[in-house]
């Protein structure tokens, strides 16, 4: 085979699969099938709305605190000395009856001090009889030396006469005269006696009430010995034993009181939700004129263990605002206070509520009657509201709202009574759209149950 034929063998075996392979390409794309074509999806969306009602709403909102005691009494030692009595009671834990002996110090040196007292106001008492006695007698006294007085210078009068009509001497004028000298002498030093006795008389009464202040001091002190349980408490601290010396001043013993306790509640979100349109004043002026925080914003608190198997559920009395604000919240406490909360009173299986037991708060405010709610999520930025119009195209609406809770907003104005809400979140939301409604009931229940199922 000569060369030139070599070449275009080699050339046909290297073009033949081209066209081959172009033919069978050619063939194949206008052979070739489309993708399988799906029914068109309708345009509407469909979406779950809820009709506007009315219904009534008990704001409600919740917090958590720590059971402290109401009222706490420190028995500080007001005298020294030996403690020569302790109660066996006085033990940590044990319940203590108002008017129980709790500690009694050595009185013995303090009964000497109220005798040494006593003492001198009875030497004092002496003393201001005999200056009585004193006084008497010399009032007496001065009643005769004035009329012997009276008499001398009635005398020295007719001597004087008699001396003129030279009836008598003049020496006997002048013994008259010296007479009359002598007893007004002895009348201005009875005077005398008398006035030093009134300025005795002071002086001795001034002693007297120093005496008495020195007594009453004693006495009290005497007193200040016995300490005494003011109230019914449980003993929450001892720091006394029988024979131990006692120093003024030191704490002896420390007791809670039973009556009540007192609960630090830090709030969810405030105490808006029971005033959403009342102002700064009218609230102010509410306060003054009711005893407790609770009465003047008509709330209601139920407290509730968080540990324990006797759960159990306690009324309490929103007292007050806490005097700071909370460093987490920024919001301010209130005080709960419940009554017998150890079950005193009461028969009803609860466990105590004891010192640093932590507990759920539930505030319940008085109702708000006949108001409009919507889902939390409803509410679209800048307060927007998806409703839908008669011929279901959706429209937006601003809305003003009061306060929220458990998923629910309450509206002040915005939407009117049988009016649909869109619940669905679309995106995006265009406003005229067409939409297919769908009644979700499962959640216009919920937000009803949750909007009053709550009352108390």
């Amino acid at each position: 085979m000569s060369a030139r034929r070599r070449i275009i063998v080699r050339i046909t075996l290297l073009i033949l699969p081209i066209l081959l392979g172009t033919f069978v390409f050619i063939y194949m794309m206008k052979n070739k099938q489309g993708p399988p074509k799906k029914p068109r999806l309708s345009d509407i969306r469909k979406v779950r709305i809820i009709e506007i009602t009315e219904t009534d709403i008990i704001p409600k909102t919740h917090g958590y605190g720590t059971v402290q005691p109401a009222k706490t009494w420190q028995a500080v030692a007001e005298a020294s000395g030996k403690a020569a009595y302790v109660n066996p009671l006085l033990k940590k834990g044990e319940r203590i009856p108002k008017g129980t002996l709790l500690v009694e110090i050595d009185p013995t040196d303090y009964k000497l001090t109220v005798s040494e007292a006593e003492a001198s106001l009875q030497s004092i008492e002496a003393q201001f009889k005999q200056l009585r006695d004193k006084e008497t007698s010399n009032r007496a006294l001065l009643k005769l030396e004035l009329h012997a007085l009276d008499l001398k210078q009635k005398e020295l009068e007719r001597q004087k006469k008699l001396v003129k009509t030279a009836i008598t001497t003049k020496s006997a004028y002048e013994q008259a005269e010296a007479g009359y000298i002598a007893q007004k002498y002895k009348v201005q030093a009875l005077q005398n006696t008398l006035n030093s006795l009134s300025s005795d008389f002071d002086l001795l009464k001034a002693q007297e009430e120093q005496t008495k202040i020195k007594l009453r001091s004693a006495l009290n002190q005497l007193e200040d010995t016995k300490i005494i349980a003011p109230f019914d408490g449980l003993v929450a601290q001892v720091n006394t034993e029988k024979a131990q010396f006692v120093q003024q001043g030191q704490v002896v013993a420390e007791l809670e009181n039973l009556d009540s306790v007192e609960i630090e509640a830090q709030i969810s979100n405030g105490l808006y939700v029971f005033r959403p349109d009342q102002d700064r004043e009218s609230l102010i002026e509410s306060l003054q004129m009711n005893e407790t925080l609770g009465d003047a914003l008509g709330i209601t608190a139920i407290v509730k263990p968080t540990s324990g198997k006797m759960r159990g559920e306690w009324q309490g009395q929103v007292m007050r605002f806490n005097a700071e604000i909370d460093s987490k919240t920024r919001t301010p406490g209130v005080i709960i206070q419940i009554d017998d909360p150890y079950n005193v009173q009461s028969r009803e299986p609860r466990r105590p509520l004891i010192k640093g037991m932590y507990c759920e708060i539930e505030l319940y405010g008085k109702p708000f009657r006949n108001q409009i709610i919507i889902p939390r999520t409803a509410i679209h930025e800048n307060g927007t509201v998806y409703v839908l119009d008669e011929e279901n195209k959706l429209r937006f609406r601003t809305v003003e709202t009061r306060f929220s809770q458990d998923g629910f907003t309450m509206i002040r104005s915005g939407l009117s009574v049988g009016e649909r809400v869109i619940i669905t979140d679309l995106v995006p939301a265009v406003e005229g759209m067409k939409v297919e409604p769908v009644i979700d009931k499962k959640v216009a229940m919920m937000i009803q149950a949750n909007a009053g199922g709550g009352e108390k």
